[in-house]
């Protein structure tokens, strides 16, 4: 740790403590608020009219975007430009969506175009305006969008198949993994219809010279929600699933049950801020593998639930907070206190001050609820596997870090030698 803080030190000192002067003064400073798939190096190399910056406060614009999933399986997207300094009378917000099919090529040219539409005023306004050339392309009746859902001869229906598998292992462990699943989907403006199913199993073997230990997990799982708009904050709604799962004990369980929900903000700003109350109400009925710690091979459980959650997304960065309170029913006069569960999320990237931006994602559940518990103990190498639901009482996750970033605010120059493909990110 002394080794590389004492290099970070070193390398720091031999930067030219004039570096940031280099060069005339940027016309017009843009900070990009993008943390995944913008393609920043393509966005960079096509958009050299403008400079861009790594700190925000720096920037003439600071451009937040936002993505959400459409319907039809695409994307819309949310540019919001807010200026500062000088354009800070200026603001303004473009949304466009991306077809289900569009390639990343597709998806940053997209991004490119309304970038640039949406950076025309300031740039107008900076003198920039003879670097621009504006064209404009009379529609066709192929280019017009379906207009209602009578033009639309699926009425909004999207379908999905797909599946996957997985295998890997070494001379004394194998472990193999497949999954099927599908969904259909119509969404509106006053209706949303959700079908989702899915299949999977996997399964694990170890050498441990003396025996071989294997072990092997299944789930199914279909599900259906319909979801009404009552109005600009009000939603209602039902759910209903059935399902199996070896490692929650489950031979079958069906639920259903009504749902309502109201937003503090109207949807339509969801981009930007989300604060939502849900109340669900659910009706199930299971059957179990084995015998639970209740002795019972199957129950009828009736519950509610309680959820809040909150999303934000700002110039000093993004807040995610949400809890919900799921509490048994079914024999109330004891479910008050032994059978409920409280789950706590929360996740934040916020830049305190400049240069340094703290990140965190954290999780807690305080779990009451365990009914379906087999009577018989978990032997050592369901444990060690994970291959059964254990006894807890709370389960927990923490992740938290910061950057802190100094040096030249900016950030032009795109040099992708032994750097990979351009503008390409890959996730293992």
């Amino acid at each position: 740790m002394r080794l590389l803080v004492g290099l970070f030190m070193a390398i720091s000192l031999t930067v030219p403590a004039k570096a940031q002067e280099e060069g005339a003064p940027p016309s017009l400073r843009i900070f990009l608020d993008c943390r995944f798939f913008c393609d920043n190096p393509y966005i960079k190399e096509e958009l050299p009219i403008v400079d861009f910056l790594n700190e925000r406060t720096q920037a003439d614009v600071h451009i937040l975007h936002a993505r959400q999933n459409t319907a039809g399986g695409g994307l819309r997207i949310t540019l919001t430009f807010l200026g500062q300094r000088d354009y800070a009378a200026l603001s303004d917000t473009l949304t466009y969506a991306t077809r289900s099919d569009a390639t990343p090529d597709d998806r940053r040219r997209a991004l490119l175009h309304h970038l640039t539409i949406g950076l025309s005023r300031y740039l107008a306004r900076a003198g920039l305006s003879d670097k621009l050339v504006i064209s404009a392309v009379k529609p066709t009746s192929q280019d017009r969008p379906t207009s209602s859902i009578e033009d639309d001869p699926w009425n909004y229906w999207v379908f999905s198949i797909g599946g996957n598998g997985r295998v890997n292992g070494q001379e004394t462990t194998k472990f193999t993994n497949r999954r099927a699943n599908f969904s259909a989907n119509r969404t509106t403006e006053e209706l949303k219809v959700r079908i989702n199913g899915n299949v999977s199993d996997s399964k694990s073997e170890f050498d441990a010279g003396d025996e071989t230990i294997k072990s092997k997990t299944s789930s199914e799982r279909l599900s259906a929600q319909i979801v009404k708009s009552i109005g600009g904050q009000w939603a209602v709604g039902a759910n209903a699933s059935v399902s199996t799962s070896s490692f929650q004990n489950t031979k079958l369980q069906m639920e259903f049950g009504p749902a309502i929900e109201y937003d503090f903000f109207p949807y339509s700003q969801s981009t930007r801020k989300f604060l939502t109350l849900q109340y669900n109400i659910k009706l199930s009925r299971r059957q179990y593998d084995e015998l639970t710690i209740f002795a019972l091979d199957e129950e009828t459980i009736l519950r509610h639930s309680l959820g809040v959650s909150l999303r934000l997304s700002q110039k000093w960065g993004s807040l995610t907070l949400s809890t919900n309170f799921n509490h048994m029913l079914t024999n109330f006069d004891r479910s008050l206190t032994d059978f409920y569960n409280l789950g706590i999320f929360g996740s934040a990237n916020v830049r305190l001050f400049r240069g340094f931006s703290f990140n965190t994602f954290a999780a807690y559940n305080r779990i009451r609820d365990q009914l379906d518990l087999p009577s018989d103990e978990a032997t050592k190498n369901e444990i060690l596997l994970r291959s059964v639901q254990l006894p807890t009482g709370y389960s927990y996750f923490v992740n938290f870090g910061f950057t802190y970033r100094f040096g030249s605010i900016f950030n032009n120059v795109v040099n992708p030698r032994m750097g990979g493909g351009r503008g390409q990110n890959f996730f293992f």
